[in-house]
């Protein structure tokens, strides 16, 4: 969904101004940023969503988050049928080491290294800035042998997964190759027809969109924010691939009080593991609320790197394509979200954990973070909604 923009400058920085209604049942956000919260203490509005469990279940990401598509595509492979991974790594290949990698000091930042002699870790982002060391064969041994001791779901689940790849050609995070070797990797399980990747479009590392961002393809703004106006709609394809092709185009915009805040301390086990912000966001389309009592399909979207300050998550949330297209096909948004946490780089940043910062077992399903976001597909239905997404106007 797109929305008129109008920037102005907040201590230095460039935040956006929405004119948008005022409600004074929200808190204004701090930092610059006009979204507004719920209260952290107003927990008599909770209600439950009370919808039906999903039908069917994909993920998607962008960056961190499609790095992490990865992994929860792979470890539940048993109940995820789709994944559109946006510029994203291969399974478990951020602590993989192979026989060309070169070695550095052990850092917090790569805390994790299998192969590495004691003392040494490899290369941060050595999958991402150099394709040509990563050996599939490798990363494809790792997910037998996880999944053999039952650390992930039966690897042959794979086989009816439909997978959607996406790299700008400018992209200067994801080198050129990189993401080919995330499909080579699903390409060891995963039938050649059903996976599409899409590597010819200029944009930088963002997602692709069909004309509403006021950014134009292969161009950073101001404020760091990852879609671009390339006249390509890369979430619309990338559920389309999923679906099989069947999708029908959105009607129209997607409608803002269908998205909803839930509350995430139910999920939270240890908080500085998970580092679950207190609310994440969900979109439930008119055709699955509760007095439907229609089983809707479940997409979960896990954003990137650096939405822990004030107003972007929700930003990204309303200009992706991802609602319009769940509001015609009858799909529930998930979209979890993360605070600033732990003492890491990354854990500060708001980035999902697959560097190993909470153990070399990240990538299983009993990690923190793969086990939280797990148990909010599984209770998707009871999730504790606050209310809509509001807005203040900027003056």
């Amino acid at each position: 969904m797109a929305f008129p923009f109008a920037h102005y400058a907040f201590y230095g920085l460039a935040f956006l101004a929405w004119p948008l209604k005022a409600s004074d049942r929200y808190l204004r956000g701090t930092g610059g940023g006009n979204f507004l919260r719920p209260p952290i203490d107003d927990v008599n509005f909770l209600a439950l969503l009370g919808i039906p469990s999903p039908a069917r279940i994909s993920v998607g990401g962008l960056s961190s988050g499609a790095d992490f598509a990865v992994q929860f595509q792979v470890a539940f492979s048993e109940t995820v049928t789709g994944a559109a991974i946006f510029a994203g790594q291969p399974y478990r290949c951020a602590t993989q080491r192979f026989p060309t990698d070169i070695l550095v000091a052990l850092s917090p930042e790569v805390p994790v290294c299998e192969g590495c002699p004691a003392g040494k870790t490899l290369e941060y982002d050595h999958c991402k800035h150099n394709a040509s060391v990563v050996e599939v064969q490798l990363l494809k041994t790792v997910a037998q042998n996880y999944a053999s001791q039952g650390l992930i779901d039966n690897i042959t689940h794979l086989e009816r997964a439909r997978v959607y790849f996406y790299r700008g050609t400018k992209d200067n995070h994801y080198g050129q190759g990189s993401v080919a070797k995330t499909r080579d990797f699903f390409a060891e399980f995963v039938p050649a027809s059903q996976l599409l990747l899409k590597n010819d479009i200029p944009s930088g590392h963002a997602y692709p969109l069909p004309g509403s961002s006021p950014w134009p393809c292969g161009t950073w703004p101001v404020i760091d924010l990852p879609f671009q106006n390339c006249d390509y709609d890369g979430p619309g394809a990338a559920l389309q691939h999923i679906y099989g092709g069947v999708l029908a185009p959105p009607a129209g915009e997607a409608s803002l009080s269908a998205l909803k805040w839930f509350d995430q301390e139910p999920f939270y086990g240890d908080e500085d593991i998970t580092g679950l912000a207190r609310w994440g966001l969900v979109y439930v389309p008119t055709s699955c609320e509760s007095a439907s009592n229609r089983a809707c399909d479940l997409f979960v979207s896990f954003h990137g790197c650096g939405f822990t300050v004030p107003g972007t998550f929700e930003l990204l949330v309303t200009e992706l394509n991802f609602n319009a297209w769940a509001e015609t096909n009858h799909i529930v948004v998930l979209y979890p979200h993360l605070a600033s946490h732990g003492s890491t780089t990354e854990q500060q940043d708001g980035c999902w954990n697959v560097y190993g910062q909470t153990g070399d077992t990240y990538a299983t399903r009993d990690a923190p973070q793969m086990r939280a976001a797990r148990q909010m597909v599984e209770q998707v239905g009871n999730l504790k909604i606050w209310g809509p997404l509001e807005y203040l106007i900027t003056v």
